[in-house]
């Protein structure tokens, strides 16, 4: 089975414009990552998720209380390697990644 590494995201331009971003990183629905970003900032993740056949790769901005999660991006991915781009609800994430 082919193992999905994400490796790395970067907030280009965040979502909230209040606070950080609570930034929650979903492959085939499960969460795997969640941080809490400022525009500017890249942190390390060093994920591993096994997958068949093809892995999406969903990003939202956590809200609590009365407000849904904002939706980021999605993109699906079945080999190779490099840098998706999530710029959904005015935010723009780069997240890198390789599978293996």
């Amino acid at each position: 089975m082919p193992t999905l590494h994400l490796k790395k995201i970067k907030c280009i331009e965040q979502e909230d414009w209040t606070f950080h971003d609570d930034v929650v990183i979903k492959v085939d629905g499960e969460v795997v990552n969640f941080h809490s970003m400022d525009a500017g900032d890249t942190d390390t993740l060093d994920e591993y998720v096994t997958f068949t056949g093809k892995a999406l790769i969903q990003i939202y901005e956590a809200d609590y209380g009365a407000d849904d999660d904002d939706f980021l991006g999605a993109h699906t991915v079945r080999r190779g390697s490099g840098v998706l781009e999530f710029t959904g609800d005015d935010a723009h994430y780069k997240l890198s990644y390789a599978v293996e």
